[in-house]
């Protein structure tokens, strides 16, 4: 970000992701439920940054001279997003060896960017301003469809699909290249659109003994669809006032297809007061090299390890209610990175989901955001989740 042979690090965020979820049998082979949860949620802070974009270095030193340097005085720069769903549905047990379930989900996210950018290149010229957006929405219902059958007593086999979703984001932007009425940042009205993709997943756990569980699985994200991934972002900004004309500013993010594998395992003490797990995964990012900047996931291989633990307490006044407090506890480490070298610097490519006239020189002032520098690209996730649930 500031220059050849430096390095900037957002340092230790703290993001709580909480979730809620409840169930009840309302016919003897049917289940309703309902929840909230976040989905997915990316973004950074780096405090006190000087020559933004990657201006020249001088005997180690970000150059600070205001001829050369973008932005001579300290800025910090913050990125925050994240997806959340409203779901609920029912679950029916066809056969005793075969489950159907079916979700209505109601996606809704918050976008909050406070930064400098090169706002003046959406204009057609370099121009370094502060941009502050600050975007929410709902999307449209769509569902998610779950199967599990189960061919033998100590084997599950589950596949589930979940369709696409548009979000429509409203809100505002404030920019520092265009003065507004009282002198400070210019406020305008914004609209974007997020796309949460198709997904499939499929998965098969295996009952080894009467303590031992193991589990895999697969599962695709399809982010490089045409019509329905996030190849682009395009906030389009409009005066209240009518005074200015409407322009549009278009973070490209080329993401595609993000492919994982999981595997995990279960034990359960004696007594079944305890149980321990552990998990690997791994895949790719969904951001490609090309596109790859320092707010979103990094382009890459990405990887986690988990263990926990499980408490489990029956109740002792109704003996047929087996596990009726659980307490799970867990935690993960995740991370994800690789390294970007000089192929894509001042090379011409067009923007992901722009027509063909829509071309930028990649690592250049041509973009609003430069994709594509060269260097190491990671980030480490430390995961610590809390859960409790009550049968009764």
């Amino acid at each position: 970000m500031q220059g050849p042979n430096t390095s900037v690090s957002s340092g230790l965020g703290f993001g709580p992701l909480p979730s809620g979820f409840i169930a009840g049998r309302i016919a003897p082979r049917v289940v309703f439920a309902g929840g909230v949860y976040i989905e997915t949620g990316y973004g950074s802070s780096f405090d006190n940054v000087v020559c933004l974009d990657g201006d020249p270095v001088v005997d180690g030193v970000p150059d600070t001279d205001p001829a050369t340097c973008t932005n001579p005085v300290a800025q910090d720069l913050d990125v925050t997003f994240f997806v959340g769903e409203f779901s609920v549905g029912p679950s029916f047990r066809i056969t005793d060896k075969f489950w159907l379930g079916v979700a209505l989900r109601l996606p809704f996210s918050k976008q909050i960017a406070d930064l400098g950018q090169n706002v003046g290149a959406a204009l057609g010229f370099p121009q370094y301003a502060r941009v502050k957006n600050d975007l929410g929405g709902v999307g449209f219902p769509s569902p998610r469809i779950g199967l599990t059958y189960k061919p033998h007593r100590k084997v599950s086999i589950g596949a589930m699909y979940r369709m696409w979703s548009t979000i429509k984001l409203t809100g505002t932007t404030e920019t520092s290249l265009v003065p507004g009425p009282d002198g400070g940042p210019l406020t305008l009205d914004s609209t974007a659109d997020w796309y949460v993709p198709h997904a499939l997943q499929f998965g098969v756990s295996y009952k080894a003994n009467s303590r031992l569980l193991l589990a895999f699985e697969l599962r695709i994200q399809f982010h490089g669809d045409d019509k329905h991934g996030n190849r682009n972002q395009t906030v389009v900004a409009t005066d209240p006032s009518g005074t200015l004309p409407t322009f549009e500013t278009v973070v490209p993010f080329g993401w595609v297809n993000a492919y994982s594998g999981k595997i995990g395992v279960e034990y359960r003490f004696k007594k079944d007061l305890l149980a321990f797990r552990g998990g690997f995964n791994i895949g790719n990012s969904a951001t490609s090299e090309a596109w790859a900047q320092y707010f979103t996931p990094p382009a890459g291989v990405a990887a986690s390890v988990s263990a926990g633990l499980g408490f489990y307490w029956d109740d002792r006044n109704n003996p047929s209610i087996k596990d009726k407090y659980m307490l799970d506890i867990g935690t993960l480490f995740a991370y994800a990175g690789g390294r970007i070298g000089d192929e894509y610097i001042d090379t011409d490519a067009h923007v992901p989901g722009g027509g063909p006239m829509d071309v930028v020189t990649l690592c250049s002032s041509d973009q609003v955001v430069r994709t594509g520098c060269p260097g190491d690209y990671s980030v480490l996730t430390y995961w610590a989740s809390v859960s409790f649930t009550l049968q009764y």
